[in-house]
């Protein structure tokens, strides 16, 4: 199993966000722990993933 970490970064920017969005974006990634792979797709000509949270 994988380890979340977030940076100071990202927890100010989820505290900027209402509630109901904070929390289905921070369940979201907690729930990608178990397998990461399956969940994050790799950005095109980037080193960067994407995370797709839902409407």
């Amino acid at each position: 199993m994988y380890q979340v970490k977030f940076d100071y970064e990202a927890i100010d920017f989820l505290n900027s966000l209402s509630n109901n969005i904070k929390r289905r974006i921070y369940y979201k990634i907690i729930s990608t722990k178990d397998n990461p792979h399956h969940y994050f797709e790799k950005l095109t000509g980037r080193e960067d993933y994407k995370l797709r949270v839902g409407n």
